[in-house]
């Protein structure tokens, strides 16, 4: 068995999700070289037609963005994946830093503790595995 370590992974931010204006699809997820992910819009199809709200719709398809640059950067196709891409996609979450983004000069610091609520503001790593729109969308693989 080989073992991938993740701390190592570097994962190019390719690919994108695009609105696109039309109720019967409002979102879509695009490869790196800007070509629609047939999988992932018939399942956001699947979605849709179960009733789920755009605003669903558009959370999925960017924990299914977080999913496919994940094995774009391991070199698996998204129908060959399995057990050890979800673990190790679960693991490079928790273990790696997120990209750094434009913050307010009066922003709180990543992980500090919000005075009012007690709650912890997002951090600089990512809290595990989205909800299980990458899991789902490898057919239960993993």
């Amino acid at each position: 068995m080989q073992l991938r370590d993740v701390t190592a992974l570097t994962v190019p931010r390719v690919g994108r999700v695009e609105k696109t204006g039309d109720p019967s699809l409002p979102y879509r997820l695009l490869d790196r070289d800007g070509i629609e992910v047939a999988a992932v819009s018939e399942f956001l199809l699947d979605m849709l037609a179960d009733d789920d709200s755009p605003a669903s719709l558009r959370s999925y398809a960017y924990e299914l963005l977080a999913w496919f640059r994940f094995l774009w950067a391991v070199d698996v196709p998204w129908d060959r994946d399995g057990r050890a891409e979800a673990r190790d996609f679960a693991l490079w979450l928790t273990m790696v830093k997120k990209p750094p983004r434009p913050r307010r000069p009066d922003a709180p610091a990543p992980g500090s503790v919000n005075p009012v609520t007690g709650k912890r503001y997002t951090g600089q790593r990512s809290a595990g595995p989205p909800s299980a729109a990458w899991l789902t969308s490898s057919g239960g693989r993993a």
